[in-house]
Order: structure tokens, then sequence, then C-alpha cells
């Protein structure tokens, strides 16, 4: 599933780049393949593993996701970039981490109203 998730977003990069380019018919063709990925392939892979339950389930494992990204991964990669001196790159995980810390926020905000009802 992985692979199919990471070839969508792969060939929808790749379109734009194909479209700014001025190919559009390789623009055409990498959006349609990305569209099979995503809407196809990684569907049938997700509903055989039973991807996905309730809202509550779905939400405690998002925040799961979005906390390690948060507070380990980003924050990992960005000691990484700063030892081997490169501090573009490790502003550039800081500021993914500080997303993902915005969209934790917001799946914990989600849970708490899903709790409530």
């Amino acid at each position: 599933m992985k692979g199919e998730a990471y070839a969508n977003l792969k060939y929808l990069r790749y379109a734009d780049q194909a479209e700014a380019a001025g190919n559009p018919e390789l623009a055409t063709l990498f959006r349609n393949s990305a569209n099979v990925e995503a809407n196809e392939h990684f569907d049938r892979e997700a509903q055989a593993l039973e991807l996905g339950s309730t809202a509550k389930v779905n939400l405690e494992d998002a925040i799961a996701g979005e906390h390690y990204e948060n507070t380990k991964m980003y924050i990992d990669f960005a000691k990484q970039a700063e030892a081997s001196g490169d501090v573009k790159v490790a502003a550039m995980f800081r500021q993914i981490a500080e997303d993902e810390g915005t969209h934790l926020r917001a799946y914990r905000a989600a849970l708490a109203k899903t709790a409530q009802k």
C-alpha cells in the first residue's frame, strides 16, 4: 500500500512538471496513472486489509502518527541535517514538524468533539 500511495503522489508531481514544461499529454498520462494508483490499487488493498474503522479509531490512529512525526521523526531528521551542516534542510524538517503539530491538534480537537456526541 505504501508503494501505491507513494506512486500516486510521485506521478502527480511528475504531471505538474510535465505541464510546466509544456507537455500536456505526458501530464495527462501521469495524472491518469496516479488516479489508478490511488483510487483502484490503494483502495482495493485498503479494503482487503480492512483499513479504517470508526471515527474514534481512525482519529486515534491519525493522532498517533502525527504525534510521532511532530515530536520524533522530523525533529530527528532536522538534527541529522544540522549535524551534517545543512541548516536549510534542517529548517525545512522543523517546519514540517510544526505542520504535523497543527494536524495533531486538529485531530485531537476532532476526537474531543466525537467523544462529546
